[in-house]
């Protein structure tokens, strides 16, 4: 086979000589653009790529493959559409406009509006042009930004009308309350880019008969949406109505949260969040109430001065990916894992301790930690320690990009495993794919298939203790009982009990040595002097108290149905009477209660209280009828007949009479 010449190949590249039909690609280097209109281009000259040569040049295409330039460059040229574009002269420069709309600025990246550029005859003779400031081949497929006018060259092919009479060409336009977005169409009619923004372009097979159905466009929140098409004038149209109505409903629900998380009550966006939705609901110009209200709950959501995590309160801790996709931390597994089944979700109290956050399993009281990778780590990685150490407990929650989100980091290597410094601590990050943990060492790191983005929603849990006001038990005012499957501190105020014997005649309370902590799944009794509530914390650094002997039974972490050989007494109030009644059997004590055991032959129905001393009897209440001692009522007149369910004093006890 005879060999073309270099010098040949040269002149085939810049249109001077004609290669065979079964090879000839239809491009004409023109000597001038004197007019606005469609072109196919090409770089012949680089300063980046010095692949790039008159004998092998770089055609420009519509790229929709890199989603940070529009400008694509290929080794061949396109048969299709795609090898358009449009060429805008003004008055003294020009723009260069992509078919899907997006135009060239200097460097060629993707702009919303006409850029004015230079297009310069840099060779007559090779009909060659400098563009811009810096139009160039970045070697990966992209015109990109390096090099310079003065030295990479380029040349232009007009598109025929020939050529062009082969496509329906429809423009694209969006307007109503909002003019920005996109339209894509994927039905084979279409030669050029799927997807074409405001101004750009489809180029359909001449004859194809269009529907609706063969486009869409994105959903814009509370916003209607109307796609038509306008055969005539070749158009593409969609058009946004403003709902005013539904962005109100979304403000409102958004400022009712003020939980952690959200702005402050006192903040600056919610104040003019609030007043966004009055003055929506009010007279005026509904396009400005919906642009101000949008503005407002932006700018709401934006905030990064937020309610942190509080000390009692309980959390599920829900890590949020961009596209919405939720997953909770559980240990059904016997390990942290991040499962979508939010029936699986565990629920954790909070502490604060120096600027720390400590999170506590409120099932097993168990420490939350960062879930490590491979095994690193404490405990195995498996996310959790069963006693409190500062080094792993102590987490950062720092506020996340993501509305009502937060960072939250501790350690992740130990000191044997002689990690890099720096990578000693880490947030946790799971992937939104399968819900694994990863590893990251960034303070906030959202991408489209990890984040570090949780949400804390604020849950029930009955840590906080409601007390029983009384006025028949001497020395206490509030009274309650509590257990937890967690240790916890006894708050100011309150005086925690437990009871050391019980027997048919006497029952001893003792007081809980101060400074010593509740232990996990203890039964106690609890006095207050400050309120009619107190929340308990999970215990830290405080030593658990020894109540060794303990014959308070507990409901820590769940609902105790009492069975007949617990010889349960529950603390009531009967006919105003104050204390601790025989439970029945079958029926239902509460998450996190205390309850007295008294498995005595002859136990008595009831035992009643007396907290007048620092050791407190709870003193058996007995029949008034089992001897021949005086019987007295509250007032200290003696009796001589008893009412059944009364409260009286035989032999210096208190007993109610049945």
């Amino acid at each position: 086979m005879k060999k073309i010449s270099t010098l040949a190949l040269a002149l085939i590249a810049m249109g001077s000589l004609s290669m065979p039909a079964s090879a000839q690609v239809n491009f004409e280097p023109v000597s001038s653009i004197d007019a606005s209109g469609w072109y196919q281009m090409r770089q012949v000259k680089s300063v980046q790529n010095s692949a790039v040569t008159s004998e092998s040049p770089k055609y420009v295409f519509s790229n929709e493959t890199k989603g940070y330039s529009w400008f694509g460059t290929s080794d061949t040229q396109k048969q299709d559409a795609t090898a358009f574009i449009y060429i805008d002269k003004g008055a003294v420069d020009y723009g260069i406009q992509n078919i899907n709309g997006k135009w060239g600025k200097s460097k060629a990246e993707a702009t919303d509006t006409r850029s004015g550029m230079s297009i310069n005859v840099a060779s007559a003779e090779d009909k060659t042009f400098t563009v811009g400031n810096y139009w160039d081949d970045y070697k990966t497929g992209i015109m990109g930004g390096f090099g310079s006018s003065n030295t990479a060259r380029f040349q232009f092919s007009k598109v025929s009308e020939e050529t062009l009479s082969k496509y329906d060409v429809y423009t694209v336009e969006i307007n109503g309350d909002i003019t920005t977005g996109s339209v894509t169409s994927n039905i084979d009619a279409n030669k050029g880019t799927k997807t074409v923004y405001p101004g750009g372009s489809f180029f359909f097979t001449t004859g194809t008969k269009l529907e609706v159905s063969n486009f869409t466009a994105p959903d814009v929140a509370n916003c209607n949406k109307v796609i038509s098409i306008d055969t005539d004038n070749k158009k593409v149209s969609v058009t946004y109505t403003y709902q005013l109505a539904a962005l109100v409903e979304q403000a409102k629900e958004a400022i009712s949260h003020t939980s952690a998380g959200y702005p402050l009550e006192s903040s600056e966006s919610r104040t003019n969040l609030q007043n966004a939705i009055d003055a929506a609901n009010g007279t005026g110009d509904d396009q400005m109430k919906f642009t101000k209200l949008n503005d407002a709950l932006t700018a709401y959501k934006k905030d990064q001065v937020v309610k942190m995590p509080e000390n009692g309160k309980v959390y599920v801790l829900t890590n949020v990916q961009l596209d919405g996709t939720c997953y909770h931390f559980s240990y059904s597994t016997g390990r942290l894992a991040a499962v979508k089944d939010k029936a699986k979700a565990a629920k954790f109290v909070c502490r604060v301790v120096n600027g720390k956050y400590v999170f506590v399993n409120v099932e097993d009281g168990k420490y939350l930690v960062v879930a490590a990778m491979n095994g690193s780590g404490t405990n195995s990685g498996k996310g959790f320690i069963s006693e409190y150490n500062a080094s792993w407990a102590d987490l950062t929650v720092s506020k996340n990009s993501l509305y009502s989100c937060f960072n939250i980091g501790g350690r992740r290597f130990t000191d044997a495993e002689k990690k890099d410094p720096n990578q000693q601590f880490g947030n946790f990050i799971i992937n939104k794919k399968d819900g694994t943990f990863n590893g990251i060492d960034k303070d906030n790191y959202n991408k489209t298939d990890h984040t570090t983005a949780f949400r804390l929603e604020e849950v029930t849990y009955p840590n906080t203790v409601t007390f029983n006001t009384v006025n028949d038990v001497e020395g206490v005012s509030h009274l309650a009982t509590f257990s937890a499957p967690f240790a916890t501190v006894v708050p100011e105020g309150v005086t925690a009990y437990y009871v050391s014997t019980a027997d048919n005649t006497k029952a001893t309370m003792k007081a809980i040595e101060a400074g010593k902590a509740i232990p996990a799944n203890a039964g106690v009794i609890l006095t207050s002097t400050t309120g009619t509530e107190a929340t308990m914390i999970p215990a830290t650094t405080e030593t658990a108290a020894d109540l060794t002997g303990n014959k308070l039974g507990n409901s820590a972490g769940a609902a105790k149905t009492i069975a007949a050989d617990d010889h349960a007494y529950i603390l009531s109030a009967v006919d105003g009477q104050t204390a601790f009644y025989k439970g029945k059997v079958g029926t239902t004590l509460g998450m996190n209660k205390a309850y007295l055991t008294l498995n005595e032959a002859g136990a008595p129905e009831a035992i009643s209280m007396n907290f007048g001393g620092n050791v407190t009897g709870i003193n058996q209440i007995v029949n008034a009828e089992q001897n021949n001692a005086p019987v007295y009522d509250l007032t200290g007149r003696r009796v001589v007949r008893t009412v059944k369910g009364g409260l009286y004093i035989k032999g210096g006890n208190k007993f109610i009479a049945r």
